[in-house]
């Protein structure tokens, strides 16, 4: 009797899982955990980056991040895989999970909001004003 063995991490937290539940919750929790732990360890950081403040207010940051996680990870690592095929949801969803833990999303986002009003800018030509 030969098995296979656990070829990443998805592997392993099914396998985890399996030991607290059935193995068809195993396989829907287990992924869940990958993105809860790698969303942890990103927002650790960003929670180290972050302001002094009070310990409740910094957990309630720290949940904010990671349930955020939770919830974009995979739709983006879906997103990824249509425009990208080769890119597995198995192999992008922790680091996805712990970029989307990480990021400063304020800052990110108010770079792209520039990059795209630069773009429009140039493409409908110089000082923006209607004369």
């Amino acid at each position: 009797m030969s098995q296979q063995p656990i070829a990443d991490i998805f592997g392993v937290a099914v396998l985890i899982a399996a030991l607290l539940f059935s193995s068809e919750v195993a396989a829907v929790v287990g992924p869940y955990m990958v993105i809860v732990v790698a969303a942890t360890l990103g927002a650790s950081f960003k929670v180290a980056r972050r302001e002094k403040t009070t310990r409740t207010s910094a957990i309630l940051f720290f949940l904010r991040v990671v349930g955020m996680a939770v919830l974009f990870t995979s739709a983006v690592a879906a997103a990824l895989n249509a425009y990208r095929p080769e890119l597995s949801p198995r192999v992008t969803v922790a680091p996805i999970a712990l970029l989307i833990g990480f990021v400063d999303w304020p800052w990110a986002l108010g770079k792209v909001v520039d990059l795209a009003l630069a773009a429009l800018q140039r493409l409908f030509g110089g000082k923006g004003g209607a004369s």
